[in-house]
């Protein structure tokens, strides 16, 4: 019986990562070549390292937290930080602004003092 994640990939006890079924192939398998090892690492340099899991992990929190209370940017960005402190701050930081510069997320400047962030005009469910 071969471990499963959550998005369907096969954990490789060879490499110790999670491996996509349709990047094995019959001859493949178990990366018991050096091609297909150093293949591998070659897509990991490239891909497995991304941070799309967590990214999208992100994206929902903050609009969890946002429908929670109320957050000025910063107090967002803070209250982030301490929900996922491996996660750099550069990353934080540019989902947010490019929410705000595609208008999914929009600052409150309704009272001048109030700037918090809200559901922009281009927020989907």
């Amino acid at each position: 019986m071969m471990k499963r994640n959550e998005h369907g990939h096969i954990w490789l006890d060879k490499v110790q990562a999670y491996v996509c079924p349709s990047y094995l192939n019959k001859d493949n398998t178990d990366f018991s070549d050096e091609s297909s090892e150093s293949s591998y690492k070659l897509y990991q340099k490239y891909y497995g390292g991304s941070t799309n899991g967590i990214k999208s992990e992100i994206r929902s929190m903050i609009f969890k937290l946002i429908e929670k209370d109320n957050y000025k940017k910063r107090n967002l960005i803070k209250a982030l930080r301490e929900q996922y402190p491996k996660v750099s701050s550069n990353i934080i930081c540019r989902i947010i602004k490019n929410y705000l510069n595609l208008r999914v997320l929009e600052i409150d400047r309704t009272y001048k003092t109030k700037p918090f962030i809200i559901k922009g005009k281009y927020y989907v469910t």
